[in-house]
């Protein structure tokens, strides 16, 4: 159904294309790029196609670099999450209660496992959370399993639950309403609850950029087979097919936001959270916060930053 919709819209703006309309042609994408991205709520057949993106993925891509299926980035993974992304030491983990947001095929459930973390997995794909329990089933550490979207995990926790961790990595920037998604994660971390966050940062890709990589996305889901789309990211992969996975979330779903550090920054203190750092010297925002700044915490569990090049830079 999405297709032949978005066919018609691309068909008509591009008849639109020569010198003399050429602005308006632009101003056309830049609408478009912005009702996709509206923070508080994306039109129900964007975000409805970016559900079916992820699905695909998970469903079709399930291998690739800074995955589980890379034997490399398995052996560290409990390492880069704890030390690394949280840059908290990994005996802390133990006992705690976590909520993985957006799991995946479980990466990084997998550390919280072998952490021994009393975790929560939660993903909008049923396929992602099979992957998932398959992933994490050898670990006896107590594993619980949600399939919703974020911004309806609230029907499925009670009330009075709270977690010292929510964990959400490279989720929220694809949600359909960003904004109800993280404040339905911010409430569920306790009083002395941390929150962690990796978002696509508007450092990393300018907005006249990340319009035209907008432009791209509209031609890539108007291929019409599932060959073409794969021929077309790993053209942009040269040819590497073990980073046509982390291509697809660049160019497959619609929803794609980038996000100034200080207005996340600002939403997390509105909701609470006065210790808000980020973890990592990047364009991107890899986000710790805490709902008070607990000087004891950091000197018996805060690691310091780690060196460049960070994990991800070495795939």
């Amino acid at each position: 159904m999405f297709r032949p919709l978005l066919r018609k819209l691309y068909n008509a703006i591009s008849f639109l294309d020569f010198p003399r309309v050429e602005n308006e042609v632009e101003m056309l994408y830049k609408l478009l790029y912005n009702i996709a991205h509206d923070p508080e709520q994306a039109p129900n057949l964007i975000s409805k196609q970016t559900r079916e993106a992820f699905s695909h993925q998970w469903e079709n891509l399930k291998q690739g670099k800074g995955l589980l299926s890379d034997a490399g980035f398995k052996t560290r993974v409990s390492q880069i999450l704890s030390e690394s992304e949280l840059q908290i030491r990994p005996e802390w983990f133990a006992g705690k209660r976590v909520l993985d947001a957006g799991c995946g095929n479980g990466r990084w459930s997998y550390a919280f496992s072998q952490l021994g973390a009393d975790l929560t997995c939660v993903d909008i794909n049923p396929v992602a959370i099979e992957e998932t329990r398959q992933a994490i089933s050898g670990f006896d550490n107590p594993q619980h399993f949600i399939v919703t979207p974020l911004e309806e995990l609230g029907q499925h926790l009670d009330l009075q639950v709270h977690f010292d961790l929510v964990f959400s990595w490279g989720v929220l920037h694809h949600a359909g309403s960003f904004n109800r998604s993280l404040r339905e994660l911010l409430r569920l971390a306790g009083p002395d609850g941390i929150a962690y966050l990796y978002l696509y940062g508007r450092e990393s890709l300018t907005y006249e950029n990340d319009v035209r990589l907008f432009k791209e996305r509209l031609r890539y889901n108007l291929l019409e087979t599932e060959e073409e789309r794969y021929a077309f990211l790993l053209r942009r992969a040269k040819g590497n097919h073990q980073m046509v996975h982390n291509l697809h979330d660049q160019y497959a779903p619609l929803i794609n936001r980038r996000l100034e550090f200080a207005d996340v920054a600002a939403f997390l203190a509105a909701e609470g959270f006065a210790d808000v750092k980020r973890t990592l010297d990047h364009s991107e925002l890899f986000i710790r916060a805490m709902r008070r700044h607990d000087p004891d915490f950091y000197a018996r569990w805060v690691l310091p930053a780690p060196a460049k090049p960070y994990w991800f830079e070495t795939l």
